[in-house]
């Protein structure tokens, strides 16, 4: 028999080869039972102590060991060493020890350092509520005649929701969970914590039967606003956990519209959904949910909580409110695939509200670009400069965004290939829709930073190069800036100097007697010469060159005259002036006379 996906590609339909051995209620021992409902911390500490004790006794049968100084064994360093380990270092190290692979010791140390070294919330943020606990019974079964008595009143399902995983949640978790789910939420609290895209079903092949579900999908979300929001959570090192690159590239101006100190600013915000669901058979199970919250308030503790007595029934957090939580899917499979789902759908439409925003920056980038490119505007080449800057931005946010999301789809297809005959087939169709358009949002990404470099091949060195004359004329401009302090300069302290070296010296530089009104008409005489000088000096060469044009016209002029011809000069300023008041005499003599005949006119 074949199926088709959604996308029209045929595949095999596969055979759920789920185990029998958890569809039917499984039978706990007195044992079992009392180790059920003891916190695994305690667990682990109780067989410390049966350690220590047989270690006692072996030590009182051997012959005692004379008087001196006393040296501690190796198991007595280890009861130390371990005395003074937090519980979520003792609770990630559990029962297989820190070193037995490289692995565990680095799963170890990021979740234990993230709760011992991490910095106390305010008070607001200590009094949000950031946990909801949903224990109920499945009303169709009668406990009372299959389970012993001491069962009846245990609840057989758990749903423990939490936004922002910070310390304290994880302190509240490692102190009260059991043993048998403690193994699912070692793993959940580090692929949460260290950001990783992954989906899977496990079934513990060794001692009692456990089954585990778990789904955890990294994702941005872009959010427009005056004021970014920063995660509080630190790590280690004292980074946020959770990293936002704010993007004011995105609101740049345009000639259409200038920039504004109200404009608002887009953020792009990691986030990280962590879904886990383990448990003994289809009766006894636990689900988790981390959700990361701290961009927005649209999901929250209290928002799910305020809706509790909704018409439409109990909101279901794990499933973003979507499952009627009074009406709840009992199996296991059914209710971890329809909570992917829907998580799934949710990060599906945060990445396409981040792709059609940069669809349409990239697009109007273009057309900037464009414009600026053919202008011989100063100002235009300047916003080619930021435009071809914003390309750069871009295309490395393109190429964060695209490994994120290749991440996620290839933890999906790793799903497809090895935990997925745990489900029916057409269960997961709808997963795999939503994986699809998920792929497909992967392409226009890729697409459009291939776009980005091949519009823009040589970005990079026309970015540098265009800096590098941006840097060479700042440069000049600092030049003549200083060329024109030291003139000031100048001008100001030569005076000075003169008639400060005639006060105070003995001789005298200046030949007179000094008075302050000889001084002040000595001090403001320099300063004119001295602007002078230096007012001729800085434009010599146009001087120059128009003094020797004028002396051509001039000896053109003397010598057209003696050969008899009309000719014109056009003179310098003083000689127009002086040529001016000799006409001007000329024409008031009261007759003109002849100077060939000697004669007067009439």
């Amino acid at each position: 028999m074949s199926a088709k996906t959604p996308q029209g590609i045929p595949r095999q339909h596969w055979h759920c080869i789920w185990p029998q051995l958890f569809t039917a209620r499984r039978k706990f021992n007195h044992l079992s039972r009392e180790t059920e409902n003891l916190p695994f911390i305690e667990y682990l500490a109780r067989l410390l102590e049966k350690a220590d004790e047989q270690a006692g006794e072996e030590d009182s049968d051997e012959d005692e060991i004379e008087d001196g100084d006393h040296v501690p064994s190796d198991g007595e360093e280890d009861d130390e060493s371990c005395d003074e380990q937090s519980n979520v270092r003792r609770f990630m190290i559990g029962m297989k020890g820190e070193d037995d692979n490289l692995a565990s010791r680095d799963q170890v140390d990021l979740v234990a350092s993230f709760c011992e070294e991490s910095v106390e919330a305010n008070e607001r943020e200590k009094r949000k509520p950031v946990a909801l606990l949903d224990e109920r019974t499945d009303p169709k079964n009668d406990l009372s005649i299959h389970v012993p008595e001491d069962e009846q009143h245990d609840a057989a399902r758990r749903i423990v929701f939490i936004t922002d995983l910070d310390s304290s949640s994880i302190e509240a978790l490692v102190t009260t969970v059991a043993l048998t789910p403690a193994p699912a939420l070692q793993d959940l609290f580090y692929k949460h914590l260290a950001s990783t895209a992954s989906i899977g079903a496990t079934i513990k092949s060794s001692g009692f039967q456990t089954f585990t579900f778990d789904f955890h999908i990294p994702y941005y979300v872009l959010r427009e606003s005056k004021k970014s929001r920063r995660d509080i959570r630190q790590k280690p090192n004292g980074e946020p956990l959770r990293q936002f690159w704010e993007l004011p590239s995105l609101s740049m101006p345009t000639s259409n519209r200038p920039t504004s100190t109200t404009d608002e600013r887009y953020c792009l915000y990691e986030a990280v959904t962590s879904i886990g669901v383990t448990g003994n058979d289809h009766w006894t199970w636990t689900a988790y949910g981390f959700v990361d919250t701290y961009f927005d308030s649209r999901e929250s503790v209290d928002g799910y909580h305020q809706e509790k007595r909704r018409p439409l029934g109990r909101p279901d957090p794990l499933a973003n409110g979507q499952i009627d939580a009074d009406e709840p899917l009992w199996d296991p499979r059914e209710y971890f695939l329809k909570v992917v789902e829907i998580r799934t759908g949710l990060a599906f439409m945060e990445w396409t509200q981040i792709l059609n925003k940069m669809e349409a920056k990239v697009k109007q980038s273009r057309t900037n670009l464009c414009v600026a490119l053919s202008s011989n505007d100063p100002k235009a080449s300047q916003e080619g400069i930021k435009l071809i800057r914003w390309n750069l931005h871009m295309t490395n946010f393109l190429r964060i965004l695209g490994m994120k999301l290749s991440d996620t789809i290839a933890a999906w297809d790793s799903f497809r290939g090895n935990g997925i005959d745990y489900f029916n087939d057409y269960s997961v169709i709808p997963i795999e829709t939503a994986f699809g358009k998920l792929k497909a949002h992967l392409q226009k990404l890729e697409a459009l930073e291939r776009e980005l470099l091949e519009d823009n091949p040589d970005g990079l060195n026309v970015y540098l190069g265009l800096e590098s004359i941006e840097a060479l004329n700042s440069q000049q401009n600092s030049a003549k800036q200083v060329q024109i302090i030291n003139i000031i300069t100048t001008i100001i302290q030569f005076p000075l100097a003169v008639v400060a070296a005639n006060l105070f010296s003995t001789t005298g530089v200046l030949q007179f007697t000094p008075t302050l009104p000889k001084l002040i008409f000595v001090f403001f005489s320099l300063g004119i010469l001295i602007l002078v000088a230096l007012l001729a000096l800085s434009n010599w060469r146009s001087w120059l060159h128009q003094m020797v044009e004028y002396n051509q016209k001039a000896i053109t002029y003397y010598h057209e005259r003696l050969e008899g011809k009309d000719a014109s000069i056009i003179p310098p300023k003083v000689l127009k002036r002086a040529m001016f008041a000799r006409r001007s005499r000329e024409a008031a003599l009261p007759e003109e006379s002849d100077p060939e005949k000697g004669v007067k006119k009439d």
